[in-house]
């Protein structure tokens, strides 16, 4: 049930999360694609985030490895970079606004704005009904003209973002409209870790 009140503790440990040294890339295609991000303007201190489309998974990167790795979804009409295709777009991006650091979890958002409905963790699994952008929004920009950046191709004016979702129980699987969701937990992580510090994207 869709609620407007306070919700319950958050729960423990995500399942989506991936125990460390089980990690779905070795270190040095790590440090090989942190490299590249490095050579794009990523700082040393930055973090790249890499969603792997065939995997399914969201992996985060710094300069000494992976960090951590959570279960996600790109777009359940595959990848593509077309204004209105609902496709998951590839290639380099950067996070350039981060949104809802100050809101509480399940935290639904309109447009990017709070608005009145916080969901209960209960409701993170949701069939049918609306499909939700929850509790934090990392919006990204594309780093590549013609393949991610401007014209028809923008993934910033697509509005793609990494967020969390009320369809948790799809994750690890293709399902959303073109972004890429988390759970709720783990985007709050996500967010937390990335506080303070430069984010590349890349979606491959």
């Amino acid at each position: 049930m869709n609620r407007a009140a306070t919700p319950a503790p958050i729960p423990p440990a995500s399942a989506a999360a991936i125990p460390a040294k089980r990690f779905s890339i070795p270190p040095a295609e790590a440090a090989e694609v942190f490299g590249e991000a490095l050579r794009r303007g990523l700082p040393a201190n930055g973090l790249l985030v890499v969603a792997d489309i065939r995997l399914q998974r969201l992996l985060v990167v710094e300069a000494a490895g992976v960090v951590c790795e959570y279960a996600m979804s790109s777009s359940k009409y595959g990848t593509g970079n077309k204004v209105g295709s609902n496709q998951t777009p590839l290639g380099w991006h950067r996070v350039s606004e981060r949104i809802g650091g100050d809101q509480i979890h399940g935290r639904s958002f309109t447009s990017r704005r709070p608005d009145p409905v916080v969901l209960d963790p209960a409701d993170w699994r949701s069939d049918g009904g609306r499909d939700y952008v929850l509790t934090r929004i990392l919006w990204l920009t594309g780093l590549e003209p013609g393949v991610n950046a401007g014209g028809t191709v923008d993934s910033h004016e697509r509005c793609i973002y990494i967020h969390g979702t009320n369809q948790e129980h799809l994750l690890g699987q293709p399902a959303s409209h073109g972004c890429i969701r988390l759970s709720n937990r783990d985007v709050m992580e996500l967010y937390d870790v990335a506080e303070g510090r430069e984010v590349y994207c890349l979606i491959r």
